[in-house]
């Protein structure tokens, strides 16, 4: 039997592939499938016990538990299997050098280990600061999206210098020649500038947060995403835009979400010449005052304009909540307004204009 898993299936100077390996080997493959599956039972059953069910949550748990399973079996199986030599030699192989820096396929790994450890590691500082937040009213949803983010970007920055550091790179180096390449390509990438700066602007003082509704050249859309260059933006249509962010610092944005909930709004009318003005007052005000999202404890105003070129020149003025569909309520009072007025025997003229023709006698030209 000894014979049996000792017998060589494949053979080199530094590693001997036989039956008994092969049958290691397999059975830690199935060991570290059944290990993914008890693992995803199990994390699944207790964010289930949750009284919030967080998908989010469970993915992180469950990309982080997989990578570690897969890990420890890689481990494992070099070292059963007595491949740590053909892995030194696998690891010191040179794929590029370039005067003093060499870059070997052992210091690759290092670097995408670094990054994938980055993302891991940003993906639970993300569940932690989530929960810490819950507990602090103060913090809102954009408030920990902006800390989530500049947590994130500045973990990744790090990781970034930790891996060009462990493949023997010299920061120093780099940054002078990025200075000088920046110094030479500064004015063609002006507007990329002045977007990064902008979203910088944007994460630290947060005029703009995840959430907000805000207006720009006559665009109303709700901020979906903030990045460190673009912005995306829901709009009201369900169109997804993305927004550079020097237009969200530059130009005029007005946001509804913040200042006072209530906005004052006003509707103009016109009505026929002759028209009872008082009558009229009476029933904008009225449409005003019934409409429920209309404020009860702001002053109602309706304003006798002016004598318009084919009417009655209205406004009524009333204060609401500037919400996302705003433009439903003004249409409901104006809904309103066409109903009482169709009531009250009140028109709402339209431009007339009298021709008056007069006919030419025989002979006294072309017609």
């Amino acid at each position: 039997m000894q014979v049996f898993f000792n017998y060589a299936i494949f053979s080199t100077e530094v590693f001997d592939l036989t039956i008994g390996k092969l049958l290691i080997l397999i059975a830690i493959i199935v060991l570290t499938r059944l290990l993914l599956k008890l693992y995803r039972r199990f994390v699944h059953r207790q964010i289930r016990s949750l009284d919030v069910f967080d998908k989010e949550k469970e993915g992180i748990l469950l990309r982080v538990g997989r990578a570690t399973i897969r890990v420890i079996s890689a481990v494992t199986i070099i070292t059963v299997l007595g491949l740590q030599e053909l892995l030194e030699l696998l690891l010191s192989y040179q794929v590029f050098k370039f005067d003093k820096v060499s870059i070997s396929v052992g210091k690759i790994l290092i670097l995408i280990l670094i990054i994938v450890f980055a993302r891991i590691l940003s993906k639970l500082v993300f569940l932690l600061l989530r929960k810490n937040f819950a507990k602090k009213s103060w913090i809102d949803e954009g408030k920990e999206y902006t800390i989530f983010k500049l947590t994130k970007y500045g973990l990744y920055g790090f990781a970034f210098l930790m891996g060009l550091t462990s493949i023997g790179i010299d920061i120093k180096l780099i940054l002078t020649g990025l200075g000088a390449l920046l110094v030479g390509i500064g004015f063609g990438l002006q507007y990329l500038f002045y977007d990064l700066v902008a979203g910088l602007v944007i994460l630290f003082e947060g005029p703009v947060k995840v959430g907000d509704v805000i207006e720009v050249n006559g665009l109303v859309a709700r901020v979906q995403q903030i990045d460190i260059r673009t912005s995306k933006v829901l709009t009201r249509d369900g169109k997804y835009i993305i927004i550079p962010n020097s237009n969200l610092v530059g130009e005029k944005v007005v946001n509804w979400s913040h200042g006072s909930e209530l906005t004052r709004f006003n509707i103009a009318v016109r009505v026929k010449f002759g028209s009872d003005t008082e009558q009229v007052k009476e029933i904008l005000y009225g449409c005003a005052l019934r409409h429920p999202d209309v404020s009860k404890n702001r002053e109602i105003i309706v304003r006798f304009e002016d004598f318009g070129e084919n009417g009655l020149m209205f406004s009524v003025y009333f204060w609401a909540r500037k919400t996302w569909v705003v433009e439903t309520l003004l249409s409901e009072i104006r809904f309103d307004i066409d109903k009482q007025f169709r009531q009250n025997g009140i028109t709402v003229p339209f431009p007339q204009r009298d021709l008056h023709y007069t006919p030419r006698e025989r002979g006294e030209g072309p017609v």
